[in-house]
C-alpha cells in the first residue's frame, strides 16, 4: 500500500465524515425525511411491544354519533324497559352530534361500577356547554378514577416544550375550574411529531408544586392514566425523550369497540358480560379516526389519538420505550463508517470488487439496526453511517478513476515518447546496416574462389545476420505504421498457395534435419490481399516453429479454403506453450517463458502477426499444450477455393 494512496484515504475519511456530522447537526428537511423513513422502516419490521389485555378501547365512531330513534324504539330501545338510564342515555345520543355532556357522566358512572380501574377522556372540551354541571360533579366523584384529556388549564400553569409549535389557544372556559394546583387528573393530548408529521412521543412539561418547591415533569394524558393506575414508578421523568415501541397498525393492538353498546343490554351482557369483563382495566375514550379525522400520523399509518394514548400506556407498563444515540456517540459512529469505507478504497482496487463489499454492508446495515432496535431498544442513526460510507466509497472510486485517467494518459505521453524514438533509431539504422551488407557482399566477390569452407560460412553467417536485422528493422517500423492506421496495404488477387509454398522455400537452407511439409491446394486459391504482408506472417510463424522444434521435428503448413474464408495454419511438434501465457504472446513485446529464454527473441513477431492478420479483416489464434506441439492459424476471406491439393515436402 503506497503512502499517498493511504494519506488520501485517510483524508478522504475525514472529510465524508465532517461533512455527515454537520448535515446530521444542520438537519435539512431531505436529510430529516430520509432518517424518520427508515427509522419507521425498522419500527414497522422489528419487535413490538405486545397488547396488555388490560386496555380497552371504547371509541365515539360513526355508529355511535348516528343512533335513529325512528327506527329502533321498537328494536333497540325496547330492551332498555328494565334499565331506563340506558333508554334516557341511547335517547341523548341519539339525538345527534355534539351530545349533552351529561352522557359522558352517564358513560363514567356505567364504567366505574362496572369496575373499571382508571376511566380515561381523550376529549376535547375547550368551552363550556350544556351538562356541564353533571359531568363536573361526576368528575368529583370518580376523581380518583377518572383521567381527562383537554385544554383544561391555562398558559401559566403550562410549560410547554420548545420542540411543540407555540399553537396553544387558552380556552374561554373551562370545565375545571383554574386553581394555583393543577387538577390531579388533568392530562394532555399533545404529541411529538416529527417534520413529516409522524407521532414518535407525546409529552407535556407541567410544573407541578410539591412541598413548596416547584418542579418541572414531563406528563401525559397517558402518563397520567399510568400513575392513576397505581404505577407512578413506570412514568419517566424524561418520558417526552422516550420514543415508544407501538403495539401494532391501527387497530389491530387495540380494536376500538362504539361506546353506544355499552348501554344497549344484549351488547352490554353479551360483549361486556354485563360490564365483569371490564373489571379492573384501563378503558380509554376517544374519537375513532374513520368518523372525525381524529388521526395522526405514525410509523404504521395513520392512528387515532386515542389509541395512540393506548399504545403509549401500553409501552409505559410493559417499559416498552426507546432510546436514541447521542450526538456525540453518533458522530463517532459516523467517523468509523467513513473509515470502514476507506478500508473499502485500500483493501479493493477493483471497483465491481468494492461494489460488491458496498453492497453486503448497506444490506448488512438495517440488519444490525433492526437488533438494536429489538435487544437494547436504541434507534440507530442508520442515514448518517450509510451517507458516510457510500460517500467515501463513491468518492473514492471516483478519485481512483480520475488519477487513472491521468495516469494512463501520462503513460501514453511516455510511450508515445519511446515508440517516436524507437522508430528514429530503428530508421536511422538501415544506413549502416545496408554499408555493412554491402562491405560483407564486396569482400566475398573480392575473395572469391579464395576462401576456405569456414570463411565461407562466417560470410554467410554475417549475411543472414545481416538479413535477420534488417527483417527485424522492416517488422519495428511496419508494426508502428499497423497500430497508427498508417500502413498501406495494396489490397490484390493473390493465390494464397502460391504464397505458402514460397514463405516454405525460404526457410529449406536452415532446416537442420526438420522436417516441414506444405499441404497447399493444386489449384489456385485466390484472396485480396497484400502477398508481401501475408508472406511475412507465414515466415514468422514458420521460423517461430523452427526456433522452438527439436532437429528431427515436424512441421507443417495447411491451407484449409471453404465457402467463406480461407485458413493457414503452421503446426510442429515443439514443447507447446503453456494456457495461461496464450494471451500475451500477441501483445508487443509479449513472450512465453521458454521465449524470453532464447535471446534473438525480441518479442514483437507475433504482435506483428495479428496486427497484419487485423488489417486485413481475419483473426488469429493459437492451439497448445506444454508437450504436445503448437498450432498457430490465421483466417482471412476467401474469394474462390478448390478441392484438389497436393503436398509439397522440404527436407533439410
Amino acid at each position: 500500500m503506497s503512502r499517498p494512496r493511504f494519506l488520501v484515504a485517510v483524508l478522504l475519511a475525514a472529510f465524508c465524515a465532517g461533512t455527515v456530522v454537520v448535515v446530521e447537526l444542520v438537519r435539512p428537511r431531505p436529510y430529516t425525511q430520509l432518517e424518520y423513513g427508515f427509522q419507521d422502516f425498522v419500527a414497522r419490521f422489528g419487535r413490538m411491544t405486545q397488547p396488555n389485555p388490560d386496555l380497552v378501547f371504547l371509541a365515539i365512531d360513526s355508529d355511535s354519533v348516528a343512533l335513529d330513534p325512528s327506527l329502533d324504539v321498537d328494536g333497540l330501545f325496547a330492551s332498555t324497559k328494565r334499565t331506563p338510564g340506558s333508554r334516557g342515555a341511547l335517547e341523548m345520543m341519539a339525538k345527534g352530534w355534539p351530545w349533552d355532556r351529561e352522557i359522558y357522566a352517564m358513560i363514567l358512572e356505567r364504567l366505574v361500577q362496572a369496575g373499571a380501574k382508571v376511566v380515561v377522556f381523550d376529549c376535547l372540551f375547550p368551552t363550556a356547554a350544556p351538562g356541564d354541571d353533571a359531568f363536573r360533579v361526576a368528575l368529583e366523584r370518580f376523581k380518583s378514577q377518572v383521567v381527562i384529556g383537554s385544554n383544561f388549564v391555562t398558559p401559566d400553569d403550562v410549560d410547554r416544550s420548545r420542540r411543540i409549535a407555540s399553537s396553544y389557544q387558552p380556552p374561554a372556559e373551562t370545565l375545571i375550574p383554574r386553581t394555583s394546583i393543577p387538577d390531579e387528573r388533568v392530562g394532555f393530548t399533545n404529541f411529538f411529531t416529527s417534520e413529516n408529521k409522524i407521532v414518535h412521543s407525546a409529552q407535556f412539561r407541567v410544573a407541578f408544586r410539591q412541598d413548596g418547591n416547584t418542579t418541572e415533569t414531563y406528563t401525559s394524558l397517558s402518563a397520567r392514566a399510568v400513575a392513576c393506575g397505581g404505577r407512578a414508578e413506570l412514568v419517566p421523568n424524561d418520558l417526552g425523550d422516550h420514543l415508544i415501541r407501538f403495539t401494532g397498525p391501527p387497530r389491530v393492538g387495540f380494536r376500538p369497540h362504539p361506546i353506544f353498546e355499552i348501554f344497549v343490554p344484549e351488547y352490554w351482557e353479551h360483549n361486556y358480560r354485563s360490564g365483569e369483563s371490564l373489571r379492573g382495566k384501563t378503558v380509554v375514550i376517544g374519537a375513532e379516526g374513520k368518523w372525525q379525522h381524529d388521526e395522526l400520523l405514525t410509523p404504521f399509518g395513520a392512528m387515532p389519538g386515542g389509541e395512540l394514548h393506548l399504545n403509549v400506556i401500553n409501552a409505559l407498563r410493559q417499559r416498552e420505550f426507546l432510546s436514541k444515540v447521542s450526538p456525540l456517540a453518533a458522530a463517532i459512529l459516523t467517523a468509523l463508517a467513513a473509515v470502514l469505507g476507506a478500508g473499502l478504497c485500500l483493501i479493493f482496487r477493483s471497483a465491481w470488487l468494492r461494489l460488491l463489499a458496498l453492497i453486503a454492508i448497506d444490506a448488512a446495515l438495517p440488519a444490525v439496526a433492526l437488533w438494536l432496535y429489538n435487544h437494547p431498544g436504541i434507534y440507530l442513526p442508520s442515514v448518517a453511517l450509510l451517507l458516510a460510507i457510500n460517500a467515501t466509497v463513491f468518492i473514492g472510486l471516483v478519485s481512483d478513476f480520475t488519477f487513472e485517467r491521468i495516469e494512463k494518459a501520462r503513460l501514453r505521453s511516455t510511450l508515445k515518447t519511446r515508440d517516436d524514438l524507437t522508430h528514429m533509431i530503428v530508421h536511422d539504422l538501415r544506413s549502416p546496416l545496408t554499408i555493412v551488407s554491402g562491405y560483407v557482399d564486396a569482400l566475398q566477390q573480392m575473395a572469391a574462389g579464395k576462401l576456405t569452407p569456414s570463411e565461407e560460412k562466417y560470410f554467410a553467417e554475417a549475411k543472414r545476420g545481416a538479413n535477420d536485422m534488417r527483417d527485424m528493422i522492416t517488422t519495428l517500423l511496419d508494426l508502428g505504421r499497423l497500430e497508427a492506421g498508417e500502413m498501406p496495404l495494396r489490397l490484390q488477387p493473390h493465390d494464397v498457395n502460391e504464397i505458402a509454398r514460397k514463405a516454405a522455400a525460404r526457410f529449406s537452407p536452415i532446416l537442420d534435419q526438420r522436417t516441414l511439409h506444405c499441404d497447399a491446394l493444386a489449384a489456385p486459391v485466390l484472396i485480396s490481399c497484400d502477398a508481401d504482408v501475408i508472406r511475412r506472417v507465414l515466415e514468422n510463424l514458420i521460423s517461430n516453429a523452427i526456433k522452438f522444434t527439436r532437429s528431427n521435428g515436424r512441421i507443417v503448413v495447411r491451407v484449409q479454403p471453404d465457402a467463406e474464408e480461407v485458413m493457414i495454419s503452421v503446426r510442429d511438434d515443439g514443447q507447446g506453450i503453456p494456457p495461461d501465457q496464450h494471451k500475451h504472446i500477441f501483445e508487443k513485446f509479449g513472450q512465453t517463458a521458454t521465449g524470453g529464454e532464447q535471446r534473438h527473441s525480441s518479442g514483437i513477431g507475433l504482435a506483428f502477426c495479428r496486427m497484419a492478420v487485423e488489417a486485413h479483416d481475419g483473426k488469429i489464434r493459437v492451439q497448445s499444450e506444454p508437450g504436445k506441439g503448437s498450432t498457430f492459424s490465421f483466417t482471412l476471406p476467401s474469394r474462390d477455393q478448390a478441392p484438389l491439393h497436393t503436398v509439397a515436402e522440404i527436407t533439410a
